[in-house]
């Protein structure tokens, strides 16, 4: 009877999940919070797969995938398993097995972009490739942005919006796989804070032990060994690597900053004000960033030195 409950418990949490997804994709989409749900489209199969495992995200994905069918056709079920379903279910495998933060991005954003890539293979017209499909779309984008002031008109902050117009533009043409990047590893970071909200108190590790895995330094060597290249492509490609791996090291500075305020006794209030000032000031997440770069060496919170357990 136990174990009966306990498998009803499964279904119905997946099939709760399911539902939650489907109407993510078919009802809150269609409605003007529509942009906000990539950055809780992961939750459902990600939190069925911590609390039902493989079949509660069976389930959940199962179910959403067949009622995206009946809604929206087949196409709409396989951008739903691809763009949802498939880093869903990474980012719950990353929370069942307590990945580290940048480890489980990592994992959760190179499953969104190749099922980014496998989308443009699938629907990209016969004559284009998937990449040359996709630097399409980006100049088309780059194109809208440049005819942004325009449509805005004179008024007061119309040289403003020019200037930041017209940097996003330069940032679009010469960063824009960083910028693709980069954007995937922010929805993946706001699932897994959902993520991590909804499982609190499921024994996870704090934030002030978080690291980069040690073996991605050689990234950044090549990145910089690239970007001091007298060929342009080899410049463009290697600072559109540093581009990418900056947040990730930022988000490891960012862990040795908390554990310096830990260690400072530092009130919750300030510390949050501490941290609002390094998420508005860019600068100071690069410095922040080479922060946690030298973490790497320096060590600051003796995290590789401690002993194993036996």
């Amino acid at each position: 009877m136990v174990a009966g409950q306990g498998t009803m418990r499964i279904v119905l949490v997946g099939t709760g999940m399911g539902v939650v997804l489907l109407g993510l994709e078919a009802g809150v989409a269609r409605t003007a919070p529509g942009a906000l749900t990539p950055l809780v489209s992961l939750v459902p199969v990600a939190l069925s797969f911590a609390v039902g495992g493989p079949v509660g995200a069976g389930v959940a994905v199962g179910l959403a995938v067949l009622g995206g069918a009946v809604v929206g056709g087949a196409s709409a079920a396989a951008v739903l398993g691809v763009r949802h379903a498939m880093p869903g279910l990474v980012l719950g495998v990353s929370l069942v097995r307590r990945l580290p933060l940048p480890l489980t991005l990592m994992l959760v954003g190179a499953t969104s972009l190749g099922g980014l890539v496998l989308l443009l293979w699938m629907y990209a017209p016969a004559e284009t490739r998937p990449l040359t499909f996709l630097q399409q779309e980006l100049e088309a984008q780059v194109a809208d942005l440049e005819r942004l002031p325009a449509r805005l008109g004179p008024g007061a902050g119309a040289a403003w919006v020019g200037e930041s117009t017209r940097l996003a533009v330069s940032m679009m043409r010469v960063a824009g796989p960083a910028v693709i990047l980069v954007s995937l590893l922010v929805v993946a970071l706001a699932n897994y804070l959902v993520a991590r909200v909804c499982l609190r108190g499921q024994g996870f590790r704090a934030f002030a032990e978080e690291a980069v895995p040690d073996h991605l330094v050689w990234g950044v060597v090549a990145g910089g060994a690239m970007l001091v290249s007298p060929h342009e492509p080899l410049v463009r490609a290697g600072l559109n690597t540093l581009l990418v791996l900056v947040p990730l090291y930022a988000i490891q500075g960012l862990a040795v900053v908390r554990h310096f305020f830990l260690r400072a006794h530092l009130p919750r209030p300030l510390q949050g004000v501490g941290f609002g000032l390094f998420a508005l000031q860019p600068l100071l997440l690069v410095g922040v960033a080479c922060l946690g770069l030298t973490d790497l060496w320096a060590d600051f919170r003796k995290i590789r030195r401690a002993p194993r357990p036996a």
